[in-house]
C-alpha cells in the first residue's frame, strides 16, 4: 500500500475546513481528556495485576543471581516500600507504557483532524506499527537488556577477594583480652563421628533434591546455603558467604530501575514511528536525513549509556539495535517519499 501525499499541505478543501483557534482549543482538550481516561484504564489494569508484574519484574534478577551462585531474594529497609516505593511506581510506569500506542494515536488524530479521509490512513498506520514497536521494546528489554546487565554487575560483585573475619592478629588479640573478650578459636576440624552426625542430618549436595518431603534439609554446597522443606516447598534457612560484598539489591530500588529501563527502551523504540511521520509530512527530506549518519551513530551511543548501567557492554547491546532502528526509520521515510511523487 502506497500512501498518497498531497502536492500542497493544505487543499482548499482544507482550508474550509480550516478550525478556529478556539476550536483546536476544544479539540486538544478532548484529546488530553481520552489520554487521561485511558491511563486510567490502563491503570485499573495494571494495579489489578501488580503483584504479577512485579514478579515478573524482579525474575530476572532472581536467575541472574541463582546461575551466579548468589542468594535469590532482596532485600527491604523502608517500611512503606510494599505500596509506595513498589507497587505503587510499578504499576504507574506499567500504565504509561500500557497506554503509549492510545497516547500516540490521540496526538496524531489531533494534527491530522484537517485533512483529508485518504490522508488520516497514516494514523490507522501508525497505530499498529506502534504497538508492534512498543511490544519489540518491553521484549528486547526484559529478555536481553536486563540479563546482559543483572550478569555483568553480580559477576562483578563475585570478584571481590573472600575474607577471613574469624583471624585475628596479635594486636587484636591482645586489644580483646584488654576488653575482657576472648579471642574466637581457629575452626579445627571435627572428629570423624562428628562429621558423620552432620553428614546425616544436613547432606551436602551439589544441586537441591526433586523429590521433597516435608521436614527434609539439606546443604546446598554451590549456592552455600542451608534449606529445608516446609509445607512442600523450599525454604533457605541460612547463607553464608564471606565475600567482601554479597549481591542483595533492594527490591523497590530494582524493580524501578527495570521499569524505568523498559519505558526508556520503548520511547527510544518508536523512532521509526517519527521518521515515518516526517518523511510522509515532506517536512524533510530523506536525502539530508542520510547525511546524519555520523550524528545518529553518536546520539544512538548516548541514548544507550542514558538509558543502560555504567558499562559498555550494556551500551553496545542496546546501541546498535537502535542505530538499526534508525536505518529501518530512513527506509521508511524513502518509502513515502517515492509514494506522494508524482507518476
Amino acid at each position: 500500500m502506497v500512501l498518497d501525499q498531497p502536492d500542497s499541505p493544505l487543499p482548499d478543501r482544507a482550508s474550509e475546513l480550516r478550525m478556529s483557534f478556539g476550536e483546536h482549543l476544544e479539540e486538544l482538550r478532548m484529546r488530553l481528556i481520552r489520554v487521561l481516561v485511558g491511563i486510567c484504564v490502563c491503570a485499573a489494569i495494571t494495579f489489578t495485576f501488580g503483584f504479577h508484574l512485579i514478579a515478573f519484574l524482579a525474575r530476572p534478577l532472581l536467575q541472574a543471581q541463582h546461575a551466579l551462585n548468589h542468594p535469590p531474594q532482596t532485600i527491604e529497609t523502608d517500611p512503606t516500600f510494599g505500596f509506595a516505593s513498589v507497587y505503587l511506581p510499578v504499576s504507574l510506569i506499567s500504565a504509561t507504557i500500557l497506554c503509549s500506542p492510545w497516547m500516540i494515536y490521540q496526538l496524531w488524530t489531533f494534527v491530522v483532524s484537517g485533512l483529508y479521509d485518504h490522508e488520516k490512513k497514516m494514523v490507522y498506520l501508525l497505530t499498529p506499527f506502534s504497538i508492534a514497536m512498543t511490544a519489540m521494546g518491553v521484549a528486547f528489554t526484559y529478555w536481553i537488556l536486563l540479563p546482559v546487565s543483572l550478569l555483568f554487575f553480580l559477576n562483578f560483585a563475585s570478584l571481590y577477594p573472600e575474607i577471613e573475619a574469624q583471624e585475628t592478629g596479635p594486636v587484636m588479640r591482645q586489644l580483646l583480652r584488654a576488653y575482657g573478650k576472648t579471642p574466637s578459636p581457629a575452626m579445627q576440624p571435627a572428629p570423624s563421628s562428628e562429621q558423620e552426625m552432620v553428614a546425616n542430618r544436613f547432606p551436602s549436595l551439589n544441586a537441591d533434591p526433586t523429590k521433597l518431603i516435608d521436614g527434609m534439609s539439606w546443604i546446598n554446597r554451590p549456592q552455600r546455603s542451608l534449606k529445608t522443606v516446609i509445607d512442600g516447598q523450599i525454604r533457605i534457612l541460612a547463607t553464608a558467604s564471606n565475600r567482601l560484598i554479597t549481591p542483595l539489591p533492594r527490591l523497590g530500588q530494582y524493580v524501578r530501575f527495570a521499569a524505568m529501563m523498559i519505558l526508556g527502551v520503548v520511547l527510544a523504540f518508536h523512532v521509526p514511528v517519527v521518521m515515518l511521520v516526517m518523511g510522509w509530512t515532506g517536512l524533510f527530506d530523506p536525502n539530508q536525513i542520510v547525511k546524519l549518519r555520523r550524528y545518529a551513530i553518536f546520539a544512538c551511543a548516548a541514548l544507550g549509556a542514558a538509558l543502560t548501567p555504567a558499562d559498555l557492554f550494556s551500551m553496545f547491546v542496546l546501541a546498535v539495535p537502535l542505530y538499526a532502528l534508525f536505518e529501518f526509520g530512513l527506509l521508511l521515510m524513502r518509502w513515502v517519499d517515492r509514494g506522494s511523487r508524482p507518476d
